[in-house]
C-alpha cells in the first residue's frame, strides 16, 4: 500500500490532472481534483490569456518572499610563511630562516581562510501588469571566514619570523623565542567577508502566449531578462603579533610588535542578465546568468607598532617587522570590473503559498586586493625599531597593490512565500 502511495505522488508531479494520476497506479482518490483546468472566461487572474485557475485552489504568485541559508566553499587568501621553528641545537643566525637544514614551517605559505562559510540570502519581488514585469531585490552575506593561529614557549624551543634581508642578500628571521636566550610567543589571525545586494527590473523577454498556457495552477514556463543595480563587497584582515622578553640578561627587556593588513574591495555597477523558469505539476526550475559590469574600489590599510619595555623604561615605534614607515598607510584605486554569476534553483510546492528550495549558485569577482597579497617579505632590517641611526640599503618593505582573483560557489537551502 505505502508503494502505491509513493507512486502517486511521483505520478502527480508529472500527470496532467489527478484523475490521469489515479489512472496510472490504481490508487483510488476521491474528491474532486484541486488542480483541474476551468474555463478561460472571466479569468481575474494575471498571468495571461487561454487558461484560468480554479478559485478555490490557487494563488496569484504577485508578490514572493524567498529566504535561504547558504553552504559555500570561498577562495582562500595567498600568505607568506608567517612562522618558523628549528630543532634545538641550531645557531642562533640560522634559526628559523627558510631554506635552512631542519627549518620548518609551522604557519603560512599557502592560503587562508580557504573552505566552507556559512551565510544567509533574502530575495523578494512582485510582478506587475499581469506578469510581464516585475520589481526584485537580493542581499546575501557570507559570514566571516576566520582562522587563528598561537604558539609560544619559555624559551625551551625556537620561534621566529623569517623574512629575506635585502642588504644582505639571503633570507633572515627575526627570533621569538630561543633556549636560554629568549621566551615569547606569536599570534595571527585572519577574516574575509563577502555581501552583495541588489535591485533588479525583470521584463519577460518572450510573449507569455509563445511559453504555452500553463498546467493547472501552474503558470506557463517563461524566460526574462534583468536589469538593475548591484553593490558587491568582499573584505580582508590579516594580523600578526608577536612579544618576547630577553631570559639571558639581569636586566628586563620587553619586545612587543604589531603588523596588520586589511584590504576592501567595493563594487557598483550595472547588473544584466537572463533568467528561465521552467514550471512543472508541483514543480519549477529556474536557471538564471547574471553578469555585472562596473566600477570596483580597491583599497588597503596597513599598519605597525613596535613597544619595548628596558628595564622599566618604555618606547613606542611605528612599524613592526614586515609593516614599517615605508609601506604603512592608506591606498586606493578604481578598476573597471565584470562580476559573472551562475545559478539553479528547484522548487517544490509543499501549500498553496510555501515552496522549498534547493539550489546551486557560483559567484567570480576578480581584480581584487587580497590582504596576504599585500605582505612584501623583503626588508632591510635597519628599519625594524629601533632604526639603525644610519640607513644602509634601499627602503623596505613596500606596499605591492597585487591582484587577485576571488570566487564562492555551493548550495542554498530554502523556502519561498508566494501571495
Amino acid at each position: 500500500m505505502i508503494q502505491r502511495w509513493l507512486l502517486l505522488a511521483v505520478a502527480l508531479l508529472t500527470a496532467p490532472n489527478l484523475a490521469d494520476a489515479q489512472a496510472v497506479v490504481g490508487v483510488p482518490v476521491s474528491g474532486p481534483d484541486p488542480y483541474a483546468m476551468v474555463p478561460a472566461t472571466n479569468n481575474p487572474y494575471w498571468w495571461g490569456q487561454g487558461f484560468a485557475f480554479p478559485t478555490t485552489s490557487c494563488i496569484k504568485d504577485r508578490f514572493w518572499v524567498e529566504v535561504d541559508y547558504l553552504l559555500m566553499r570561498t577562495d582562500g587568501m595567498d600568505v607568506p610563511a608567517l612562522v618558523t621553528t628549528s630543532p634545538n641545537g641550531t645557531s642562533a643566525g640560522d634559526a628559523g630562516v627558510l631554506g635552512r637544514e631542519g627549518t620548518k614551517i609551522l604557519y603560512g605559505n599557502g592560503e587562508l581562510n580557504e573552505g566552507s562559510a556559512n551565510g544567509a540570502r533574502l530575495r523578494s519581488g512582485m510582478w506587475f501588469r499581469q506578469g510581464r514585469w516585475a520589481i526584485e531585490g537580493e542581499f546575501f552575506r557570507l559570514r566571516n571566514s576566520t582562522e587563528t593561529f598561537s604558539s609560544s614557549n619559555d624559551g625551551t624551543s625556537i620561534l621566529a619570523r623569517p623574512y629575506f634581508d635585502i642588504v644582505s642578500g639571503d633570507q633572515a628571521s627575526e627570533v621569538i623565542a630561543f633556549p636560554g636566550t629568549v621566551a615569547g610567543g606569536v599570534q595571527v589571525s585572519s577574516s574575509s567577508e563577502l555581501r552583495s545586494g541588489l535591485i533588479n527590473f525583470r521584463r519577460s523577454l518572450i510573449p507569455l502566449s509563445m511559453l504555452g498556457t500553463g498546467d493547472g495552477c501552474d503558470p506557463p514556463d517563461r524566460v526574462d531578462w534583468i536589469v538593475g543595480y548591484r553593490v558587491v563587497e568582499l573584505k580582508d584582515d590579516l594580523t600578526i603579533g608577536e612579544r618576547r622578553d630577553s631570559i639571558s640578561s639581569p636586566s628586563s627587556l620587553e619586545i612587543s610588535r604589531s603588523d596588520s593588513f586589511t584590504t576592501k574591495n567595493q563594487f557598483n555597477g550595472l547588473q544584466l542578465g537572463v533568467v528561465y523558469l521552467a514550471h512543472f505539476r508541483r514543480a519549477s526550475l529556474e536557471s538564471m546568468i547574471r553578469v555585472a559590469l562596473g566600477n570596483n574600489q580597491q583599497s588597503a590599510s596597513i599598519r605597525g607598532g613596535s613597544t619595548i619595555n628596558d628595564s622599566g623604561t618604555t618606547n613606542n615605534f611605528t612599524g613592526g617587522l614586515l609593516a614599517q614607515r615605508t609601506n604603512i598607510g592608506d591606498y586606493q584605486r578604481d578598476e573597471f570590473t565584470m562580476i559573472p554569476e551562475l545559478g539553479l534553483n528547484l522548487g517544490f510546492r509543499v501549500t498553496r503559498c510555501l515552496h522549498a528550495n534547493i539550489g546551486y549558485s557560483l559567484i567570480y569577482f576578480p581584480n581584487v586586493w587580497r590582504a596576504g597579497d599585500q605582505i612584501d617579505t623583503d626588508v632591510n632590517p635597519g628599519l625594524i625599531p629601533p632604526e639603525s641611526v644610519t640607513l644602509v640599503g634601499s627602503a623596505r618593505p613596500q606596499f605591492r597593490a597585487v591582484e587577485d582573483d576571488y570566487w564562492a560557489h555551493g548550495l542554498n537551502f530554502g523556502a519561498t512565500l508566494k501571495f
